[in-house]
């Protein structure tokens, strides 16, 4: 069959024929348009690990019909791990970088209760419950955010807050939020002002968002993700750094997610120099783990833990750090890192082989396995107990086979106190009990919110991170892949303003959207610091 991938042309934004080719060492996208002609956008800056990736993990073959990329009128993404929530387009900062914010998008997006409860009622009809990200803008502009994460929980979803941090650096703020407990991906490009001049043009940011990470240390009772714009000159000789401050903070910090910086601004906005591809954001990060030997691999990888899982946490099948399990080889990439007491260092160091070839060999293992797993139902005590046995006999005599556990447990006697009584934790202040262990595992993660130049029909078709928005034409609540929202994001949420107004700070009902609604809490961090995958 005909290669029929579709990409969006650089000019009209029409869904046009694709393909990729390479030059000078990188990986590139042509769209041939009938009315723009053939245009050309970079996809990767190393084209032999983009490759690799797809070798590592056989998503499926380009040669077959591909979707049309016409998502508002695609129904064929039910049932998505990550739903992204857009609660408002107001914001505390003004980065160069973003255009979801009233100023880039020209109206005040900041619905009333209403419309949540209209959503998450619908949300939660997936089965099992994606996990819920409270998207901007900035959330935490909105007084009444803890009711939004209440009206979630209501319908028995788990709600989290994607935020620049800024507001959190008032204590008593961040100790409401706190108090809520819910999880936050926190944005934090690095420890330094010259970043944020840089990269926002607001160099204060930095002194409130170290505020905000204080108080989070000092009021919270759970782990955070942290949220990393990376861009080639701008922040990639401070990574060491934040990794070093994640790993001194590792009872507070889960997972480190990395976006590379996106060319989603309006042109003119902000020159980035150079463009940042996932593969140069992997690389950065490779450069600054000591020891190197860094490798990462694709997260849809991770499916084959999807249905072992099942027989070890039947209670709870969807798995908040698997989120992308099964999506594209070049969607989201991943990468673990383990802690030796002082600092960071690869995971790679502990395996007998590299880590590209123990992932794959792991995913062969659960593959063959599965069939024998189908029979069994991890939902009756006496088939769980079968399908754990099934799953240890399969991958520990693997595991004893390709991971130095000796190394990676490090002294016997401590490995076995941890085991019983765990490691130290820290106490917050908002509790007597100790929370917060730490982990000495850590994963990493490159997050791709693509640029619409760059995207691909192929890598939505089995998307699990998607936009959820109330179609004002017939009523119903539907779904975009993240990737894509973008060209679609404007249009749907003026209309959901028109529909519902607009609320004030306190909750109160205020006129339709204008751009002049919300002027003073204007323009916000780029989607990519307020992401996931989560």
């Amino acid at each position: 069959m005909k290669n029929t991938n579709i990409g969006l042309c650089n000019e009209c934004r029409g869904r046009v024929p694709s393909e990729f080719f390479t030059k000078n060492g990188q990986t590139w996208i042509r769209k041939t348009c009938p009315k723009c002609g053939v245009t050309e956008s970079l996809v990767s800056g190393d084209a032999e690990a983009w490759t690799t990736k797809r070798q590592m993990w056989d998503y499926v073959s380009l040669d077959r019909k591909s979707c049309a990329m016409h998502c508002d009128k695609c129904h064929n993404h039910a049932n998505p791990n990550i739903v992204f929530l857009d609660v408002t387009n107001r914001c505390n900062m003004n980065c160069p970088i973003c255009i979801a914010t009233i100023k880039g998008m020209g109206f005040d997006f900041n619905p009333p209760m209403e419309y949540f409860h209209r959503v998450f009622s619908e949300v939660s009809k997936l089965k099992p419950n994606p996990v819920i990200l409270l998207f901007g803008g900035e959330p935490t502009v909105r007084d009444d955010l803890p009711e939004i994460i209440g009206i979630a929980r209501s319908y028995g979803l788990k709600p989290h807050i994607v935020t620049n941090g800024i507001r959190l650096a008032d204590e008593e703020y961040a100790k409401k939020i706190c108090e809520i407990n819910v999880g936050m991906r926190f944005g934090f490009d690095g420890r330094n002002r010259e970043i944020y001049e840089k990269l926002r043009h607001q160099p204060s940011a930095y002194d409130k968002k170290m505020k905000a990470l204080e108080n989070l240390i000092k009021y919270s009772r759970r782990k955070h993700t942290i949220i990393v714009t990376a861009g080639k000159g701008f922040n990639d000789k401070y990574l060491p750094d934040l990794f070093q401050y994640c790993h001194d903070n590792r009872d507070l910090v889960s997972d480190i997610g990395l976006i590379p910086l996106t060319e989603n601004w309006e042109p003119g906005a902000f020159d980035a120099g150079v463009h940042t591809t996932m593969e140069d954001v992997e690389k950065m990060v490779a450069a600054s783990i000591t020891g190197g030997n860094v490798e990462f691999i694709p997260a849809g990888l991770s499916y084959a833990l999807k249905k072992p899982r099942l027989f070890f946490r039947h209670k709870n099948p969807r798995s908040e750090v698997l989120l992308l399990a099964g999506v594209h080889p070049n969607c989201e990439s991943m990468t673990l890192l383990i802690s030796d007491g002082k600092t960071y260092r690869s995971l790679s160091n502990y395996l007998r082989k590299p880590l590209s070839q123990v992932a794959v060999e792991f995913a062969a293992i659960g593959k063959k396995i599965e069939p024998k797993l189908d029979k069994l139902d991890p939902q009756k005590f006496f088939q769980r107990q079968r399908g754990r046995l099934i799953v240890l006999s399969a991958f520990v005599p693997w595991a004893f086979r390709r991971i130095r556990l000796f190394k990676l447990m490090g002294n016997p006697l401590t490995a076995l106190w941890r085991t019983f009584f765990g490691r130290p934790g820290r106490r917050s202040q908002g509790t007597k009990k100790t929370l917060r262990r730490s982990r000495r595992i850590i994963r990493v993660a490159m997050l791709p919110f693509e640029e619409e130049h760059s995207i691909d029909a192929a890598r939505l078709e089995k998307c699990r991170g998607l936009f959820a928005y109330e179609d004002t034409a017939d009523g119903q609540v539907k779904y975009i892949p993240a990737c894509l929202w973008y060209p679609y994001r404007n249009a749907f949420l003026e209309k959901l303003s028109n529909k519902y107004g607009v609320v004030n700070k306190k909750g109160q009902m205020m006129t339709c959207g204008t751009a002049a609604d919300g002027a003073n809490a204007d323009s916000s961090d780029t989607p990519a610091e307020a992401t996931a995958q989560a």
